[in-house]
């Protein structure tokens, strides 16, 4: 038990890092220095995000979680693949600023629901 506290305590933390890390790059980019994209800060992201998600296969093997019946795991791996594709049209500099900025927020609203799923672990269909 000790063990899967801890990793889900790094879990979380590796989640609010990405978080953090993800609406850094945002700003930076929507105020004009992308100066990121040259520097480490481009692959200090991926690092975390594999942490992240090694993570989460962890967490499902200590755990008694699964995502076919308990459903807002399965929802929440549902807007994680989600968030990642509109994360990934927002920091593209090849999408027009409008379609950027409106990928981002949709993606910030994902990642809300995802942290909501996380916490409150909902019974949504009995």
């Amino acid at each position: 038990m000790e063990f899967y506290l801890t990793v889900k305590f790094m879990h979380i933390t590796c989640a609010l890092l990405s978080a953090s890390l993800f609406v850094s790059r945002l700003v930076l980019d929507m105020s004009g220095k992308p100066g990121w994209r040259t520097s480490v800060w481009r692959h200090v992201p991926h690092i975390n995000d594999t942490l992240l998600l090694v993570l989460a296969f962890v967490l499902l093997a200590l755990g008694p979680w699964q995502p076919l019946l308990h459903q807002w795991l399965g929802i929440k791996i549902i807007l994680l693949l989600g968030y990642i594709l509109m994360g990934f049209v927002a920091l593209k500099v090849t999408f027009s600023v409008l379609i950027r900025t409106l990928a981002a927020i949709v993606a910030l609203l994902l990642l809300t629901g995802i942290f909501y799923l996380a916490h409150f672990k909902p019974i949504l269909l009995s």
